[in-house]
């Protein structure tokens, strides 16, 4: 009984592996336009790249100052609560009040320079 659940368990997740695969493929294209449209700026691509996570706002902060960039961190947190209301972004599931972005900009070809 319990082999029949563990296989029927499997089989599902197998199937809901398949979904999410073309459920990405399907919405990419328009996953793309909205970061486009959101990220207008170097600055703005810049922020969104190193929103890992794991990087707080003042460390943000602070790289971007060594790019030449000057930003406030409470800009960054700024940044992530828009982002994160239009699903760009998702809180950081490692560190509390941090957030990540959905996917790299490189997987949409998308380049950092505007």
């Amino acid at each position: 009984m319990e082999d029949d659940v563990l296989k029927e368990l499997k089989e599902h997740t197998k199937e809901l592996k398949e979904q999410t695969r073309w459920l990405k493929f399907l919405s990419m294209p328009n996953f793309k336009k909205v970061i486009e449209e959101s990220l207008t700026t170097k600055e703005l691509r810049i922020v969104y790249s190193l929103t890992d996570g794991k990087n707080s706002t003042r460390e943000i902060s602070k790289k971007l100052s060594i790019e030449g960039i000057e930003i406030s961190h409470s800009t960054v947190f700024n940044y992530w609560k828009k982002w994160n209301a239009i699903g760009i972004v998702k809180p950081s599931e490692r560190y509390s009040g941090r957030f990540e972005k959905i996917i790299e900009l490189e997987d949409l070809d998308i380049k950092e320079s505007v």
